[in-house]
């Protein structure tokens, strides 16, 4: 494995990706968004209107009228001086006086200081005084009285001489408001609920170490991913989901995970996307079986139980068997087994703890259930023994491999979860190769990583991944194109069932 391989990089595939993904929450944050901030600036902003006056400051020393460069730059820097005077207190102070005689207000200097402003063109010898208010006809009036009073209040007995101070436009009564602007308000408002909500789905997704893609398994354990497998919907499945979720937070929680069966072994009525992906896994497993020139033995393990790879195996096991192929299927979870429930066989048969104990002398008579399913042969578990590891690793469980490769063509094992039990690890110089199976939205990046690193330890030669339970537009929407097949789907199904509708 590559320690150094990163289970997500931030690209613009995998930002797009969450894009997708989130796309309608996106979309309700944006109206949300721009909803709020309409609201907000509506209700708790008040209009502000404004007037403004523009002075001029002319150096009446030149007297060719003309004026020159140096001449220019002394009215400029008059102009900012006064633009700066218009500031301070002396000024507001005779404004204010007369604002409030003229007009019978109470203004206070603190008030006036807040609604005026002022400002200097650069290099120009102007300069504006502006006046802003929640009263549009006081912002007027106050200025009316900054227009008349500006001149003589600026100019005092040193400068009067040769410097003038003229008002060249005047201000007139607002008609709309300067701010706040409603339409940016709406849109910065709208901007900041998408980018605040894409942000939180970013980190958990950039943050998430669940595998959801095929990108990441082969990313980060450098291996193939030998099959996907559709989410298969089964009767029961969202009651027997909700008790699995708080199931798995139990002690020994495998114990406590319910299984749903019903429907879930490959027939003429399963879904074409389904039956599809297992022929791709069963061809992708072909090339890996020509490596072994007798009967290969597959096994499957996975991390933590609840991946699935007890039916991924036993609908393994039918897809080689529908070639003709002789195929035997055995139940080597011996702590935990299932494939009894898969194939409705009963739980007394003798199966592989017996084969293992040497109770029976010939155990592929006595321990396996000829065709018990579409010419599949299985060896249940049996009785669950209290030393299976112990008989995982016997000399009894090599004979008995031996034995299955001389009379079958394929043998597959359905194994314990490896980070549960040392039971999968025991059986690396007997198998052919092992298989992994993952599930979509469920098995962690870390703990196949534990697995593949546990395998590859005992020297275990590894065929793959399989990718278990993807949705069909995937964690981000990577595998949509599993539904490109449906509409071909039908016309398979009615081929097979003789209908030309």
């Amino acid at each position: 494995m590559n320690e150094q391989a990163k289970t997500n990089e931030i690209t613009l595939s995998f930002l797009v990706a969450v894009l997708r993904k989130r796309l309608l929450p996106l979309l309700l944050a944006l109206v949300v968004g721009a909803a709020g901030a309409f609201a907000f600036t509506k209700l708790f902003i008040d209009p502000m209107y404004s007037s403004t006056a523009e002075f001029s400051v002319e150096n009446t020393s030149n007297k060719d009228g003309a004026m020159n460069s140096s001449y220019q730059a002394g009215a400029a820097q008059f102009a900012a001086n006064y633009a700066n005077e218009v500031k301070g207190n002396v000024y507001l102070s005779q404004i204010l006086k007369a604002y409030n005689e003229q007009y019978g207000k109470e203004l206070t200097l603190k008030q006036l200081s807040k609604k005026i402003s002022s400002s200097s063109k650069s290099s120009l010898p102007v300069f504006t005084v502006k006046v802003s208010s929640t009263d549009r006809q006081e912002a007027y009036d106050i200025l009316h009285v900054i227009e008349n009073m500006t001149p003589d209040l600026l100019l005092n007995d040193s400068t009067r001489a040769y410097v003038n101070v003229k008002l060249i436009e005047y201000g007139s009564l607002a008609e709309t408001a300067d701010s706040p602007n409603t339409l940016l308000n709406t849109a910065i408002g709208a901007i900041l609920a998408v980018v605040f909500v894409y942000a939180l789905f970013f980190f958990k997704a950039f943050l998430d170490k669940t595998v959801y893609d095929e990108e990441i398994l082969k990313n980060t354990c450098q291996l193939p991913v030998v099959g996907q497998i559709p989410r298969w919907s089964a009767r029961g499945g969202e009651e027997i989901k909700k008790h699995n979720a708080q199931a798995l937070d139990a002690p020994n929680a495998a114990a406590h995970i319910q299984r749903n069966y019903d429907h879930r072994l490959l027939a003429k009525e399963t879904p074409f996307s389904i039956s599809e992906s297992f022929k791709t896994m069963r061809t992708n497993l072909m090339y890996v079986a020509l490596e072994d020139n007798r009967c290969p033995v597959f096994a499957v393990t996975s991390g933590f139980a609840g991946a699935g790879k007890s039916l991924v195996i036993a609908n393994m096991a039918i897809s080689f068997a529908q070639l003709g192929k002789k195929v035997l299927l055995i139940d080597g979870d011996m702590r935990c087994p299932v494939q009894h429930k898969v194939f409705d066989l009963s739980a007394e048969l003798h199966g592989l703890s017996e084969a293992l104990a040497g109770i029976d002398e010939d155990p592929l008579e006595a321990c396996v259930v000829k065709n018990a399913y579409e010419s599949l042969d299985v060896m249940v578990c049996g009785h669950i023994p209290p030393n299976p590891s112990e008989l995982l690793a016997s000399v009894r469980m090599q004979s008995l491999i031996d034995m299955a490769k001389e009379k079958y063509d394929y043998v597959f094992m359905d194994l314990p979860p490896l980070l549960e039990t040392a039971d999968a690890g025991v059986l690396t110089s007997l198998v052919s190769s092992y298989i992994v199976v993952t599930r979509a939205g469920y098995s962690k990046i870390d703990a196949v990583s534990e697995v593949i690193n546990k395998l590859l330890a005992t020297r275990a030669n590894i065929a793959g991944f399989v990718l278990n339970d993807v949705n069909a537009k995937g964690a981000f929407g990577y595998y949509s194109h599993y539904g490109n097949y449906s509409k071909y789907g039908k016309y398979v199904h009615r081929a097979e069932n003789g209908s030309n509708k």
